[in-house]
């Protein structure tokens, strides 16, 4: 058996039977050195005995009666404890009178004394534990409230972080949508079944933007057909100004990582680098493992990075989306970098994260952090 504080109580029994008799021992040499007729060992015994028995009933008030009393009023409370305190006199005048019923009778007025003397010491102990037991369960009630409100917190974070997540999922840029559409238009008249292949693919597309929006992490395979189906709407759109290569290495295609998260960055290549430039470029993507963290990078040897328009582009829809992500799923373990093309020419957005990444990944968030975009 255990006191909610944790301390035994087999521990405490011999510590309190220690300071009751220490206590019992103190009013009987101070009751027995001003005795008529002398000091009588038979006042120290009775001390000692009384002493433990309004002690005990002491400690039994606040390990068994304390806590059952809580729901009450206090001043109930106090009524309930003196109570047992006044049990406890009683029984030890009882048991007294039991074993030393003739010092009694002779010398009434000694152990008047010494039960007054202990029933004092009871008075201010109880009180004293009282107070303690009070601003304990107080200091419980306090702490368990806000152990709740913390994992009230961090749920409601979790939840935040699950909602923001998949919002951040399932968002495609509304204006690649519209410019699907107009390229659809215009198709309808001059090739008709490309049109056709846009739509499909448009659906394809947003079949998986579902699918993954509640998914956990998906294969690099799946992304980069993903960015493959994207790629090939824009070329229905910009026709021969927009080239791609591909370079993934194949122990690359099967890590896996948050759905969604290349898209932002080729659309970048593609809006910012390519669409600018009336003859075009190409968008390079590449893809490695190295050390157990994966590499992929979106180049482009378009318009190139102009450093004053580095924060517009670093704080817009989709880096953004991608740095928060990451810093979501892999709190202080993944970078994004946008940096300039060699020479000036184009851009590169660089993105690194561990190789083999955790459940939470892309669904369940590791941990809440800002996210940051570093420009090279």
């Amino acid at each position: 058996m255990t006191r909610r504080d944790g301390f035994p109580l087999a521990l405490q029994v011999p510590l309190w039977a220690a300071s009751n008799t220490a206590a019992g021992t103190a009013t009987g040499l101070a009751v027995g050195a001003f005795r008529e007729g002398g000091f009588e060992p038979t006042v120290l015994w009775i001390s000692i005995l009384f002493g433990n028995v309004v002690g005990f009933t002491v400690l039994i008030a606040s390990v068994v009666l304390y806590p059952r009393l809580r729901g009450l009023a206090p001043a109930a409370r106090l009524a309930l404890l003196g109570l047992a305190l006044l049990s406890g006199s009683i029984a030890g005048t009882a048991i007294v009178l039991y074993f030393f019923p003739l010092f009694v009778l002779r010398d009434l007025r000694q152990t008047l004394a010494i039960g007054a003397i202990n029933g004092l010491l009871a008075l201010v102990i109880g009180g004293m534990v009282h107070a303690y037991e009070t601003l304990r369960w107080r200091l419980q009630a306090t702490l368990r409230e806000v152990e709740e409100v913390r994992l009230v917190e961090a749920h409601l974070k979790e939840a935040a972080a699950r909602a923001e997540l998949s919002a951040l999922q399932a968002r495609i840029n509304p204006h690649f949508f519209f410019n699907t559409l107009n390229t659809i238009s215009s198709l309808l008249e001059e090739d008709p079944g490309q049109a056709d292949e846009v739509v499909q693919t448009l659906a394809d597309l947003f079949r998986y933007t579902f699918r993954v929006a509640d998914a956990g992490p998906v294969p690099l395979e799946e992304e980069l057909e993903f960015v493959a189906g994207y790629l090939d709407i824009e070329r229905a759109r910009y026709g021969d100004r927009l080239n791609v290569v591909w370079d993934v290495e194949p122990e690359a295609r099967s890590v896996r990582l948050p759905g969604l998260i290349l898209q932002p960055l080729v659309e970048n290549a593609v809006g910012h680098g390519i669409a600018p430039v009336g003859a075009g470029g190409t968008v390079v993507i590449r893809a490695r493992v190295r050390d157990g963290t994966l590499s992929v990078e979106v180049a482009d040897d378009g318009a190139g990075l102009d450093p004053t328009a580095v924060p517009a582009v670093r704080d817009g829809h989709g880096l953004a989306n991608v740095g928060q992500r990451l810093a979501a799923c892999y709190p202080g373990r993944a970078s994004l970098v946008l940096e300039p093309g060699p020479s000036g020419r184009g851009a590169i957005a660089r993105l690194t994260m561990p190789a083999a990444p955790e459940k939470s990944a892309g669904g369940e968030p590791g941990g809440a952090a800002e996210a940051e975009v570093i420009a090279g």
